[in-house]
């Protein structure tokens, strides 16, 4: 029984981080088509910057739901350059090469391109950021990939060339912001959520208005806020939860059901043809995430000694041993109240070896050329 207690105890973070990257992926997922029904009612600048804007209210809301319930670790001065380079590529130059994009493909095929962003996390992830990935892991992200050569194998001049590419930009600022937000996702990732999110609105909006760009008409207004509320907003918000769990690699291949949420929104809504290079695709891209999401990673492994804050618990069956120090001398009385509870507070991690299931995240970036 107290194996099987702890067996569940490891294996709740990731099933966490499985729901909330799924629910970000949906989310996300029914923005692209819906971007694209009022990609032109004004410039890609604005556009972008409205959605954004949309989305710093949807997280404004949400945080005022859930800020009593969170007990997380605030951003940090040594934060601020990884949160500046996210806030930039991932909340500027991406939407906008998404919105430019949107305008010179149909929604359906740059809903199913849009997973270039999962082989772009993963290949940075792998390559630079040292995550872990099996050999059925590398050919998963293989068949993504080639199912978005075979996407665009017909799109190789003109104007739906500058499309792709444009969409492939920002599938490569996102992966670059999905694994620096990685490696924030200790911190609270409501107020990184909140703080991208103003951070990309402000200047944007502020640019297009002064190269006498103009608000869209209230509906289109309106629409756009509610999309970035909820695709940008929340779905920011549920990957960063995902990333803690997961880390980016994975990450990844769970949001990279995104598309395929958009390309059957395009299809039973916008009532778009779909193709037999979209069939190709997509039989490819599923295959992909079908051997990604079977992946599992189990082995010895030493950790050092780490000195962090964030956000954690504390398993009184000692199924997490990660978390089993004490607490300061002034919470003493409380204490060992809190450690039931999830709390927050600077600890040091012990010298450890051990084996079990995990993945790469915040506890986990060891490499493994080194195993015992």
């Amino acid at each position: 029984m107290v194996h099987d207690h702890s067996m569940k105890a490891r294996e709740n973070p990731q099933r966490r981080g499985l729901i909330a990257g799924l629910l970000a992926a949906l989310f996300f997922g029914l923005s692209a088509p819906l971007i694209s029904v009022f990609s032109r009612e004004g410039s890609p600048l604005m556009i972008a910057g409205l959605l954004y804007g949309g989305a710093a209210f949807g997280l404004l809301m949400v945080r005022g739901v859930v800020r009593q319930q969170q007990q997380e670790s605030p951003v940090q001065r040594r934060d601020l350059p990884p949160l500046l380079g996210l806030t930039v590529l991932g909340g500027m130059v991406g939407p906008i090469c998404l919105v430019q994009g949107l305008t010179l493909l149909s929604a359906g095929s740059a809903s199913l391109l849009l997973n270039l962003e999962a082989a772009f996390t993963l290949l940075i992830a792998v390559l630079v950021g040292r995550e872990h990935l099996s050999r059925r892991g590398l050919i998963a992200a293989g068949l993504i990939l080639s199912g978005a050569v075979l996407l665009t194998e017909s799109s190789l001049h003109g104007a739906t060339l500058q499309g792709s590419l444009l969409i492939a930009g920002a599938c490569l600022a996102w992966g670059i912001d999905n694994n620096l937000s990685q490696r924030l996702s200790l911190r609270d990732p409501l107020q990184i959520a909140l703080l991208k999110a103003i951070g990309a609105s402000g200047p944007m909006l502020l640019l297009a208005l002064v190269a006498g760009g103009s608000l869209p008409a209230w509906p289109a207004l309106v629409g756009l806020l509610v999309i970035g509320a909820l695709g940008y907003g929340l779905s920011i918000w549920l990957d960063l939860l995902a990333l803690r769990h997961l880390g980016a690699a994975r990450e990844a291949l769970v949001f990279s059901t995104a598309p395929f949420v958009g390309l059957l929104f395009s299809l039973l809504v916008l009532r778009e043809p779909f193709t037999g290079a979209m069939a190709m695709a997509a039989a490819a891209m599923v295959l992909g995430v079908a051997l990604l999401l079977k992946e599992d990673h189990s082995h010895w492994h030493r950790h050092q000694t780490l000195r962090h804050a964030h956000r954690h618990r504390h398993d009184p069956s000692g199924g997490d041993p990660h978390h089993s120090h004490g607490h300061p001398a002034a919470d003493q009385g409380t204490g060992h109240l809190l450690q039931a509870y999830w709390h927050a507070h600077e600890h040091e991690h012990a010298p450890i070896e051990h084996e079990h299931p995990h993945v790469s995240d915040g506890h986990h970036r060891h490499g493994h050329s080194d195993r015992p």
